[in-house]
């Protein structure tokens, strides 16, 4: 990272939190793009800002770089979107190289993985806040695991960012309410994919099931 590069990053980060005020949580992702010496000068230079976390600020193979920054700041370092199964998560905990973890239901193995991998960072009394970038299916399946657990943080979705989030699965209501997962006492999930509107989307030859 050049020395313009880090001062653009860290002014940019600066101008949002003084846009949103110091009530509201901010958390920034730095996708895994950085060295370990880059990583901990990013997480120092944010500590003014009280982040909720800071995501990923090297790649999360290496456990022992991972645990050398979060020990070096007071910046919550945030990790495991791209780590698979409860073995994975195992010596991250182990050596509390991270402050949260964030497993993605969708890559850790499914719902009862994902409430295994919760309950390990739950005895090291770290935070569970699942990363979360796909659709109101795999949210609601998310919320599920995150009701289910004591060290529930927070989860992340992109509804905002797809005009037919709502419009996969079939509820009662929106997904999302207020701020809210709705979730309901319905069989599975509570909800039932919209196959209608999914089969729209497929390419000349595809099927909805195989």
């Amino acid at each position: 990272m050049t020395p313009d590069e880090f001062k653009s990053l860290v002014d940019q980060a600066f101008e949002i939190r003084q846009g949103i005020g110091s009530s509201l949580d901010l958390a920034l992702d730095l996708h895994g793009r950085y060295d370990a010496t880059a990583g901990m000068k990013m997480a120092q230079a944010l500590e003014p800002l009280n982040l909720m976390w800071l995501e990923e600020p090297v790649p999360p193979e290496n456990i022992d770089a991972l645990n050398k920054i979060t020990q070096s700041t007071s910046t919550p370092i945030c990790v495991g979107e791209n780590l698979y199964l409860r073995y994975g998560f195992r010596d991250l905990l182990e050596k509390q190289a991270a402050d949260i973890i964030m497993p993605d239901i969708s890559k850790c193995g499914g719902l009862s993985e994902c409430r295994k991998i919760a309950n390990m960072a739950e005895i090291y009394y770290i935070p569970f806040a699942p990363h979360n970038n796909s659709s109101a299916l795999s949210t609601v399946a998310d919320a599920h695991v995150c009701a289910s657990v004591p060290n529930f943080l927070a989860l992340e979705f992109h509804r905002f960012n797809d005009p037919t989030w709502d419009q996969v699965v079939d509820s009662d209501g929106a997904v999302i309410q207020d701020g809210h997962v709705v979730l309901t006492d319905k069989p599975g999930l509570g909800v039932e994919l919209n196959e209608d509107f999914l089969s729209a989307q497929l390419e000349v030859g595809e099927s909805l099931w195989h």
